[in-house]
């Protein structure tokens, strides 16, 4: 099960989003807000050319008006470093938004605000600013003036300490899931984690977030099932739960596979028609040039490299060409 699943799971939630707005938020922006009624948006903003590497999900919420509301757009960043252009990504998706209601002419005098905010988890701390100005080189201030203002609120759980966990019991759960998911500790804090999921008073909760914990950490592969067996025998049904989390990973795996081969063929084919096409056109291509093509994984930029193909007069003019898609 992918990490973003998870977060999806555990962000679907309304007690959950107000429970991490409440604790997790600035006060200058949760003092404004009424959170009694939070309407959750599993789609979000996201582009399907980014979905391979985030996922997101926004929750309306009201400020103490009751007239105005704020959308709180939660990106989840599931690859293992930190990314620099990830504040103009959110960006991007925020402008999407204001252009979608301009167009649906929903729009009214002003824009609505939405705060973005970054969940990461990966191996690396956060090494970029979250500041947009700072993506700029700027030859003097006065080049402030045209760029934007903004920036992200990042929440990066592998420099928290566990302190910092200590709000409720869900969220508790959720940081020390999301901190420990990499790393052996978590054959450890995998029973402080059931520890705190006795603790929830709702039974049916109890089995639901258990069910999704178990889950995940066996698709992680964190822990052997072996011993995720022996961890789950405490709860009632959670040698059941093991079972079916393998036979539904299975099944995931199963539906994915078939998927992948038929689009990893069409690559290759792709690959050696490229390959073929300027073998027809300039004799002899170095073996240099064949491992750059076949390190291309992406079908529409191969075929637009083939019909290219055609326009290069020389095999140095394709080479540079190459060059430039290796670099973006």
């Amino acid at each position: 099960m992918h990490m973003t699943f998870v977060l999806k799971v555990f962000f679907s939630r309304e007690e959950f989003v107000r429970d991490f707005i409440q604790y997790y938020l600035p006060e200058e922006i949760k003092k404004h807000l009424d959170l009694t009624i939070i309407e959750i948006d599993m789609e979000g903003y996201l582009s399907e050319e980014f979905k391979e590497f985030y996922s997101d999900v926004v929750a309306k919420v009201y400020f103490n008006d009751r007239v105005h509301e704020l959308e709180l757009y939660f990106l989840f960043e599931h690859k293992s470093k930190p990314y620099r252009f990830t504040i103009l990504q959110t960006l991007n998706y925020q402008v999407q938004k204001w252009m979608r209601l301009l167009v649906e002419g929903k729009l009214n005098q002003h824009l609505p605000i939405i705060v973005p905010v970054v969940i990461y988890n990966g191996y690396k701390s956060w090494n970029f600013s979250v500041q947009f100005e700072d993506l700029f080189q700027l030859p003097s201030e006065y080049y402030k003036d045209f760029i934007p203002q903004f920036r992200h609120i990042l929440h990066d759980i592998g420099q928290m300490d566990e302190a910092s966990f200590k709000t409720t019991t869900i969220m508790e759960i959720f940081h020390l899931l999301l901190k420990y998911i990499y790393y052996p500790e978590l054959d450890t804090k995998i029973h402080e984690i059931y520890d705190l999921l006795e603790k929830l008073p709702d039974n049916d909760k109890l089995t639901d977030y258990l069910f999704i914990i178990v889950r995940y950490v066996m698709a992680s592969g964190a822990i052997p099932e072996k011993r995720l067996l022996e961890h789950a025998k405490r709860f009632s049904g959670g040698e059941e739960m093991i079972g079916l989390a393998a036979r539904e990973i299975e099944e995931r795996v199963e539906q994915t596979r078939k998927p992948y081969w038929q689009k990893q063929a069409k690559v290759e084919n792709s690959q050696e028609m490229l390959i073929k096409s300027l073998k027809m056109r300039f004799d002899l291509v170095r073996p240099s040039i064949k491992e750059q093509i076949r390190s291309i994984q992406d079908v529409d930029t191969l075929n637009d490299l083939f019909e290219m193909s055609f326009k290069c007069s020389s095999i140095e003019e394709f080479t540079d060409l190459l060059e430039k898609v290796a670099e973006n």
